[in-house]
């Protein structure tokens, strides 16, 4: 008898890599840093005017944790970032 293939349980999940937004990280980090107060909407649609990639705000507000970014609310419940 021939015995083929693993036990191993297969990788679960998307392939690793950047997804569609990793070609437009160092764009999208220059925005975030020069207009600090952007909002993720603003940001979709700036990304869908300058480059023709249509992605939802939650998606922007994902990538830019994975690259450090964080979004504080004050006990106002007003924006604030730590410097």
């Amino acid at each position: 008898m021939i015995e083929t293939g693993s036990l191993e349980p297969a990788r679960q999940g998307r392939p690793p890599g950047g997804g569609k937004l990793a070609p437009y990280r160092e764009l999208l980090i220059g925005w975030v840093e020069a207009e600090k107060d952007i909002t993720m909407p603003e940001l979709a649609v700036r990304l869908a005017e300058q480059c023709e990639v249509n992605v939802h705000p939650a998606s922007l507000s994902r990538f830019l944790r994975g690259a450090g970014y964080s979004f504080k609310k004050n006990a106002a419940g007003e924006r604030s970032r730590s410097p």
